[in-house]
């Protein structure tokens, strides 16, 4: 196991915060998106896909995995069903 400097602890942890930041307000905003959809004014698969966008270009995918990526969506979007046409198929598919 390779031992880390207090710099690299340091800047680790940094980077770690600042990602976990970036999943609460991911998260924060899949449920937000998700209750529009439940009012009619957002269309499922359109909201899954640009909350999809905003994972891999925030890197979120690549710092917490795909799968955990997924199942944040498929949790604030459980109840979405019938709202909308399509939607179920982007958070069920890989990639």
């Amino acid at each position: 196991m390779t031992t880390l400097t207090p710099q690299e602890r340091e800047l680790r942890e940094a980077w770690r915060a600042v990602a976990n930041a970036k999943l609460v307000e991911y998260r924060r905003q899949c449920w937000r998106l998700a209750v529009l959809i439940r009012q009619g004014v957002l269309e499922k698969a359109g909201a899954a896909d640009g909350l999809w966008e905003i994972a891999v270009a925030h890197a979120l995918i690549r710092a917490h995995g795909e799968d955990r990526m997924k199942a944040i969506l498929a949790e604030a979007f459980a109840d979405t069903e019938g709202h909308a046409q399509g939607g179920a198929n982007r958070v069920s598919r890989s990639g």
